[in-house]
């Protein structure tokens, strides 16, 4: 008797101080992660299942994409030849921005499988960047018209 009272005790106070809906919905827009190098998080896919691209503007001026996991943890290597980012620039002509995948020895990342891409021209003259990539498959997701709306670093040194 004293088991079936503590069961149904303990599942009512579980019952009774567990979140409900709104309250789950609520810690999950307040959660958010911080990009690693002080870029902008592009999250793609549903949080926490799909992927972010962090947009990082290098010292030199060139755009760096890096791919990266769901919970912005760890890097997500990809085949892309190129990330391409189709932007009107103030003349009103669309053109694209082509970013390269960067090889590193170091950690064994080489085209066709690397989480790093750079852009080809400098693009600190036309932040705010807005654009759209057209395309982009990790792993074997497909991600299409992926808007990007970047204002250059978070403000922690890294402009």
């Amino acid at each position: 008797m004293k088991v079936i009272t503590y069961l149904f005790l303990t599942v009512s106070l579980l019952f009774f101080f567990s979140c409900g809906e709104e309250q789950q919905e609520e810690i999950h827009s307040a959660h958010n992660h911080p990009a690693p190098h002080g870029g902008q998080l592009v999250e793609l896919g549903e949080h926490g299942s799909g992927f972010n691209l962090e947009l990082v503007l290098h010292e030199q001026g060139f755009l760096q994409i890096y791919v990266l996991d769901a919970h912005v943890q760890n890097f997500v290597r990809i085949s892309a030849n190129s990330i391409d980012i189709e932007i009107t620039d103030q003349n009103g002509t669309a053109r694209i921005i082509t970013c390269e995948p960067i090889e590193d020895p170091i950690t064994g990342e080489t085209v066709g499988n690397t989480s790093l891409f750079t852009s080809t021209e400098r693009i600190n003259e036309i932040i705010p960047l807005q654009g759209v990539i057209n395309k982009i498959d990790i792993m074997e997701f497909p991600y299409e018209n992926v808007e990007i709306n970047f204002s250059g670093n978070q403000q922690n040194g890294l402009e």
